[in-house]
């Protein structure tokens, strides 16, 4: 596939048009370039330029309050206040609402003082109560006892009766 001359010289000619026109465009961006470089190394020199001043501060308001403090102060002073005299006192509560403070404070513990004597009370009972079904029990074992005993004796002879009464005699003594 060849080319002919006339077709390969119009493609040059293309080609050197679009060089010329993107010459042309960088040279433009290149002087837009510099024209925005300038303009802001202007800013920047007047930045470094640029100087703020601020008003000296008014302090005369202030020191006018000072004055009439100390003023306030020393006025006190010369007046020599009353001396303040120190109490003991103990509050169990605030100087103010006593009356519901009393009120709370005595109420529970009239409930609670009321609760621990029905604990106290019940304890108690429960205590004699096992006192005495421990004694019930003791005297049920001693009622066996003496009910074997005076069987036994019912139902023996005349010699095992007095070693009987000898032995009875003899615990009641270590008894006492």
């Amino acid at each position: 596939m060849e080319i002919d001359q006339s077709t390969l010289m119009t493609i040059l000619k293309d080609m050197v048009e679009q060089d010329i026109k993107t010459q042309q465009f960088m040279e433009a961006e290149k002087e837009a370039r510099q024209k925005r470089d300038q303009v802001i190394d202007g800013l920047i020199d007047q930045i470094r330029n640029f100087k703020v001043e601020a008003p000296k501060p008014d302090l005369s308001l202030v020191v006018a309050a000072i004055d009439q403090g100390y003023q306030r102060i020393t006025s006190a002073i010369e007046k020599k206040p009353m001396s303040i005299e120190r109490k003991l006192k103990i509050n169990l509560f605030p100087e103010t609402n006593v009356r519901e403070y009393y009120r709370m404070v005595f109420g529970r513990l009239f409930f609670w003082g009321l609760m621990f004597l029905i604990v106290i009370y019940l304890g108690s009972f429960i205590n004699r109560s096992i006192d005495a079904y421990q004694a019930h029990q003791y005297n049920k074992e001693g009622n066996a006892c003496i009910s074997a005993w005076n069987e036994i004796y019912a139902q023996s002879g005349k010699l095992q009766r007095e070693r009987m009464s000898k032995a009875l005699a003899k615990a009641k003594e270590e008894q006492q």
